[in-house]
Parts: structure tokens; C-alpha cells; sequence
């Protein structure tokens, strides 16, 4: 009986040990497990963005514009950003690349009443509290909306980012492409997500 009482003894305090020791390793480590994932949070949302900012490249090479819309055959395409976010560095990275023939201008749009100059708008998340003015400001300019948020096609923007499986997608407004006189490729519609909102 006396050596079962050791033995039994000396399994709690080894356990006892194992435990306060793995306590100490957690909290020794936490921080760094913490930081880790922190780190890695911020690199998969870096990545999300510049992603987002690749497919916008992409898009101008699968849309044509009105011949009205450029003054001449190589006038560069505008666009614009409309508020903050974080895609606005990875947009700003697209400036002075060529598409088509034309080189694409990026900058922040300071002023709607101003928004002539531009072909493309793409609209932050700042924007969603006035986000049906902004859309009714750019109506029948011929300008190619686009957004990151919830129910901006469906709001009459023309196309819409959404994440899916931790995979960037996006839909797109064909009524709104058609109303603003854009031509959109077959090729990338069977990409998009279609939606059909009413949008006169």
C-alpha cells in the first residue's frame, strides 16, 4: 500500500510538473503564436488587394469603351479612386502601365464634379454610407464603376468584388454595362457572377 501511495504520489506531481511547464511554454509563446498570425492576417490581406488591383488590369483589357470616350487613339485611360482603402496602393502600382495601346493613369478622385475625365471609378468601402448618390452621380457617363462591398452591383454599380472560398471573385451588372455603352467580353462574363438588378 505504501509503495502504491509513492507511485500514486509521484504521477500527480509529474503530471503537476508537465503541466506548469507546458503553462509556462504557452505563455512564453503566445505572443509569438499571436504576432505570427497577426502577420500572416495582414500578408493574406495584402495579397487580397493586389489581386483585386490585378483583376482591375485585367478588366480594361476585356471592356471597350465608347470611340467618344478617348480624344484621340492613344489618349490614356483614366482612373479613378473614389475614398480610402487598402487597395489604393496596390491601384496606384497599375500607373503608367499600357493596355491596348493606351497608358493608364491612376489618381484619387478629390471632387465628383470632376469625374468627366475618368473611365473607371473604382468606389472604396468608405464610400457604402453615400453610396447611392455617388452611383446616381455617375449615371449615363459612360464611366465603368466598380466596388468592393456588399450589394454594390445590385445597387447599379457595374461590377463588384466578393470573396468566395478565400478566393477573390466578382459579378457583374450587365444592365449597368449596357446603359453606360461598355462592351464587355463574352470571356470575362463567364467569369462573373451575373446579376439582374433593374437599374434605368
Amino acid at each position: 500500500m505504501g509503495c502504491f501511495s509513492f507511485r500514486y504520489v509521484l504521477n500527480i506531481r509529474l503530471s503537476l510538473h508537465l503541466i506548469v511547464h507546458g503553462l509556462l511554454f504557452w505563455i512564453w509563446c503566445e505572443p509569438m503564436v499571436g504576432q505570427v498570425l497577426a502577420e500572416e492576417s495582414v500578408y493574406a490581406a495584402e495579397v487580397e488587394y493586389e489581386v483585386k488591383a490585378a483583376f482591375v488590369h485585367n478588366f480594361t483589357q476585356f471592356i471597350d469603351w465608347p470611340s467618344d470616350a478617348f480624344e484621340t487613339e492613344d489618349s490614356s485611360l483614366q482612373i479613378g479612386i473614389l475614398g480610402a482603402g487598402p487597395i489604393d496602393n496596390p491601384l496606384m502600382n497599375l500607373n503608367g502601365k499600357k493596355v491596348k495601346g493606351r497608358v493608364l493613369e491612376i489618381s484619387k478622385v478629390e471632387d465628383l464634379s470632376e469625374i468627366i475625365q475618368y473611365h473607371i471609378i473604382f468606389v472604396n468601402p468608405s464610400e457604402i454610407g453615400q453610396l447611392r448618390s455617388v452611383l446616381d452621380t455617375l449615371k449615363n457617363t459612360g464611366i465603368l464603376t466598380i466596388g468592393d462591398m456588399p450589394g454594390f452591383a445590385e445597387e447599379c454599380g457595374a461590377i463588384n468584388f466578393y470573396l468566395q472560398g478565400g478566393k477573390v471573385r466578382f459579378e457583374v451588372n450587365v444592365e449597368v454595362a449596357h446603359r453606360e455603352k461598355l462592351k464587355i467580353s463574352s470571356k470575362l462574363l463567364r467569369l462573373a457572377r451575373i446579376v439582374n438588378s433593374k437599374c434605368d
